[in-house]
């Protein structure tokens, strides 16, 4: 049985192999009219030590599953955009526990209107939340590990409509400016709430403007660098600002490894009034389709 799992797992990644030598494994099935990048990642990173004298070291392991996808369909009149990214990670070290380290659900879907060739009008929508639970640790007198959850699945839950122009240079570069309605969805934890009111809202809706600027460059065949600048501003003021940059570096080190650099920064006042900051770096098994 062992033999025959060890057979098909080497198959398939022989298979895989070929497939991406042609840029993706369903790459021959791609529309005329669509462009795919879209990759599936499985990333793991294990240390066990066991009276290891020599120096020190803590037993740890790392797992990261990652998705992300941008389809482009394009026509005569209007091109259609749809972007999904999915996370899910968790790190356990040895004396602390498990801990979750990446958790994130965005889907994005855009129309842009073929007006012109640089210069766009174009409508959309947006969903954000995450998988499972996040929570606050601490402890007790005792010194007793205590669990407080502090979100979940859509606690909270962003959906985003928006409408407006965007400037599209070139290929690599673009950039967009809408007046967008954000609603924030929180059955707890009080994320949507208003606290100048006595009752906890569960549903906050906050019109504004919205700013979106990507910019994607190929240094070589192997070498990939992609940058998201997000920023939202709410009409009751200037100190009502969101914002999230994101900024990913992929090396192809073979078919079916990949090397990764990610540097992410976030602002969001209702979560936290100095800005998040996030660093990863990353090397897995990465299954490109496209």
């Amino acid at each position: 049985m062992k033999k025959s799992l060890f057979a098909i797992a080497c198959a398939t990644l022989i298979s895989a192999s070929t497939a991406f030598a042609d840029g993706g494994m369903f790459e021959a099935w791609l529309p005329e009219n669509m462009t795919a990048d879209v990759v599936a990642a499985v990333k793991f990173t294990r240390m066990q030590f066991s009276n290891w004298k020599f120096e020190d070291g803590t037993s740890s392991y790392t797992w990261l599953f990652s998705y992300d996808a941008d389809l482009k369909n394009h026509w005569s009149v209007v091109d259609w955009r749809n972007k999904l990214n999915l996370a899910l990670g968790y790190t356990w070290i040895d004396g602390v526990g498990k801990r979750k380290s990446s958790d994130k659900i965005f889907y994005e879907t855009m129309a842009d209107f073929n007006a012109s060739e640089k210069i766009k009008p174009y409508i959309g929508a947006r969903f954000e939340s995450q998988f499972t639970r996040g929570y606050d640790y601490s402890e007790d007198e005792d010194g007793n590990e205590i669990k407080t959850t502090v979100s979940h699945f859509m606690a909270p839950g962003y959906v985003t409509q928006m409408a407006g122009i965007g400037y599209f240079p070139n290929d690599n570069f673009s950039t967009r400016l809408a007046f967008a309605n954000r609603m924030t969805i929180s059955s707890d934890y009080a994320y949507a709430d208003d606290p100048d009111t006595k009752k906890l809202e569960k549903f906050k809706d906050e019109p504004g403007l919205e700013s979106i600027t990507e910019f994607k460059y190929s240094f070589s065949e192997i070498v990939t660098f992609k940058s998201r600048l997000w920023a939202f501003v709410n009409f009751k003021g200037v100190d009502e600002i969101d914002g999230k940059w994101e900024n990913l570096l992929a090396v192809s080190l073979s078919p079916l490894f990949e090397f990764q650099v990610s540097y992410d920064i976030a602002y969001d006042k209702d979560l936290d009034k100095d800005s998040q900051h996030k660093n990863v770096i990353l090397v897995g098994v990465t299954w490109r389709w496209f």
